[in-house]
């Protein structure tokens, strides 16, 4: 008896929970709709346009496919790909999909001839095509290494210079095999070319399609964003996230989280994308009540590096995380 009371527990709130996400979902409708790179809001869901190179590694729980971008998201040009797939399997890819929705760009100015401060930008993700494009991304590939891959972990680096010569990205993938999560270690350099910089913002753009499902239930915190869907094979809720540390000081933590980043960021090199740029644009979504937004979501999460003196070099954190919902894990039918 005492078993059939929890089981009709766990029904009742799921059936809670996917009430509200039926009435969010219909609340947003007319938004999501223009949410979303034109591919996938024109309901043409389309890859990425140029195979990715890379390597993939899998686990006792997840597969990632880091690039020589130094994103997730390895592929021959056609979807999935394999970005990040939890449970492992295509059907599971949650990263490598549709737009591919993994990556980052970053702001610094430099001091011109004449006085005066010149905002510049580098930034790179799959659907963008590989090699970076210049003069647009500005960005210049300078290595890419398999350092460790064993049964216990994998790690992954890739380096990328701008273009102009400002800065080193150094990404480091450290990949635990047992276990349901990744670190990603960013680190800037400034390589004294253009002398010390200035507002050094670096955004990490991640586009949780939670197996193969454009539109996810999205939350947010100051340094993190979550995206949860029910599984109707699977008979529960697929929870993944992604957040932002620093092990330094506070001038290093996650300023800022924007669940919707479509509007800041050039998703697919259309002339018919917004325009990539350091502000949040006009759609700046946050969720951190009860109201649980059903969309297509897109996260950034905005570090705030401030100056770089020539020579220095800060490093930043990103951990993506996958786990369920035990909650809920009963059938919904």
């Amino acid at each position: 008896m005492e078993r059939k009371k929890k089981l009709l527990l766990f029904v009742s709130a799921a059936l809670v929970t996917v009430m509200l996400v039926a009435v969010v979902s219909s609340t947003l409708s007319s938004t999501s709709s223009t949410l979303g790179p034109t591919a996938q809001s024109s309901g043409a869901l389309l890859g990425t346009p140029t195979p990715i190179p890379g390597v993939i590694r899998t686990g006792m729980y997840i597969r990632i496919g880091v690039n020589k971008g130094g994103t997730f998201g390895v592929g021959k040009g056609t979807d999935p790909g394999t970005g990040f797939q939890y449970p492992i399997g295509p059907q599971f890819e949650s990263l490598a999909i549709w737009w591919w929705g993994e990556g980052y760009a970053i702001f610094y100015k430099t001091l011109s001839p004449t006085g005066g401060w010149v905002d510049n930008k580098a930034y790179w993700w799959p659907s963008l095509g590989w090699p970076p494009k210049l003069p647009d991304c500005n960005l210049i590939p300078v290595g890419f290494a398999s350092l460790r891959d064993d049964d216990n972990r994998a790690i992954i680096k890739a380096t990328l210079n701008t273009a102009d010569g400002a800065l080193k990205l150094e990404f480091t993938f450290s990949f635990p095999k047992p276990q349901k999560y990744v670190l990603l270690e960013t680190k800037i350099t400034n390589l004294g070319e253009k002398g010390a910089l200035r507002d050094v913002l670096y955004k990490r753009i991640v586009d949780w399609d939670i197996h193969q499902n454009t539109a996810n239930s999205w939350t947010s915190d100051s340094h993190s964003a979550y995206a949860s869907l029910y599984s109707r094979s699977l008979y529960r809720f697929i929870e993944l996230s992604v957040s932002g540390y620093t092990p330094t000081g506070l001038e290093n933590l996650p300023a800022y989280v924007d669940l919707c980043a479509w509007d800041d960021i050039n998703a697919t090199g259309s002339i018919y994308d917004y325009p990539t740029t350091r502000y949040p644009g006009m759609r700046d979504i946050q969720s951190h009540n009860r109201e649980i937004p059903y969309f297509d979501g897109n996260a950034a999460i905005y570090y705030d590096l401030g100056e770089m003196k020539e020579r220095t070099t800060k490093a930043v954190y990103t951990v993506y995380q996958a786990g369920w919902n035990y909650m809920y894990e009963v059938p919904l039918e």
